[in-house]
């Protein structure tokens, strides 16, 4: 759904309205706006298991029924990943997943941050509270983090060493990004990307609507907003309710997008995916998806090339769409590359974490 008005400009009563609303739902962990492909039909079988006083005719016919069970079996052909390992992420509403350099991995959510060796194993726990929505790691091991309305600096050994003053209202830091001595926070709350120096002095924003730069804005219907730094310089940027990923000069100039809304493999499905992505050291992409849950592949130019993971790798996900339960409200599935190129895969509803390995042979 639009935010926008007839005359397309927002109407600023009730987008303050709806604003107040997205951020106490992300607060307590929950979405809003939709799950993605399965939305409707998990409405649609709790409705009919409510008694109704005599039997309706549908408004529309079979014709226009459309089933997605189809589309949550994988093809095989198209996996181009084997599962090597997997292990519980020990946090509920894990959404925030980030790899150091020495393939150490960190997991954050409701509860604060775990860090696991490469296989797995227990390492550092930092108790935080409200709930963690990202992590992103400086070339030094500090820590950034973010929590609705808050953006911290820790240690390497879990330390507390700065807070950053002067956040915007209504901030909601989805993801975070580092670029040197720059950082870049994607905010789902005021749906723009800040951009930071090293200490937390802003420095602007990327992606605010701006007709004189031809940009029209992010359209984040829910709490699901991704910023990575690409190895060509470019920040690039989901812009999940248009069903895109797009590449910005890192002073705010839109330079190419790429991505469309589909059921079908290659597209993104639902209200606003990809929920989250990361960049390949070749400039590829892996993409993760909501309400389907869909983990894949496409090259630098944004053409598909294969999975690494379908609808029917989360049957805990999936179980709980197709039931309809409040367990799989502000979930979604992330994913994190590791430095052998191994991928990572984070399922919120399971709390599991994937080590996903290339298969040997060439499909390409």
């Amino acid at each position: 759904m639009s935010d926008k008005s007839p005359n397309n400009e927002p109407d600023a009563a009730s987008s303050s309205l709806r604003r107040r609303a997205f951020l106490q739902a992300a607060a307590w962990g929950s979405g809003i706006a939709g799950l993605g492909g399965l939305t409707g039909i998990a409405a649609s079988r709790l409705a009919h298991r409510t008694p109704a006083a005599a039997p309706r005719k549908p408004v529309l016919g079979d014709e226009f029924t459309y089933d997605v069970a189809r589309f949550q079996q994988s093809d095989p052909a198209l996996l181009r990943y084997d599962e090597v390992a997997r292990f519980n992420s020990g946090l509920e509403r894990a959404r925030a997943l980030a790899v150091a350099p020495d393939a150490a991995i960190f997991v954050g959510g409701s509860g604060g941050i775990r860090k696991y060796s490469p296989k797995g194993e227990p390492a550092l726990t930092i108790a935080l509270d409200p709930a963690v929505y990202s992590i992103a790691l400086r070339p030094s091991g500090e820590l950034l983090v973010g929590q609705l309305g808050k953006i911290s600096v820790f240690s390497p050994s879990g330390a507390e060493v700065a807070v950053w003053s002067g956040l915007p209202a209504n901030l909601l830091p989805t993801s975070i990004a580092v670029a040197g001595e720059q950082v870049f926070v994607a905010d789902a709350g005021n749906r723009v990307v800040h951009k930071f120096d090293a200490a937390g002095k802003p420095l602007g924003v990327i992606g605010a609507r701006d007709a004189a730069r031809n940009l029209k804005g992010f359209v984040v219907p829910s709490p699901y907003f991704c910023v990575r730094m690409a190895p060509d310089g470019l920040l690039r940027i989901a812009n999940p309710g248009e069903h895109q990923i797009e590449a910005f000069t890192l002073d705010g100039d839109l330079e190419v997008a790429w991505g469309k809304g589909s059921f079908a493999v290659e597209g993104f499905c639902g209200c606003c995916n990809p929920v989250s992505f990361d960049i390949f050291a070749d400039g590829s992409f892996v993409t993760c998806e909501k309400g389907l849950p869909r983990v894949k592949l496409y090259n630098s130019a944004g053409e598909f090339t294969g999975l690494v993971a379908g609808p029917d790798a989360f049957p805990e996900y999936l179980q709980a769409a197709n039931a309809g339960t409040t367990d799989v409200l502000g979930s979604g599935v992330y994913a994190a590359i590791d430095p052998q190129g191994r991928v990572l895969v984070l399922d919120s509803v399971s709390g599991v974490i994937r080590i996903m390995q290339r298969k040997p042979q060439n499909h390409e």
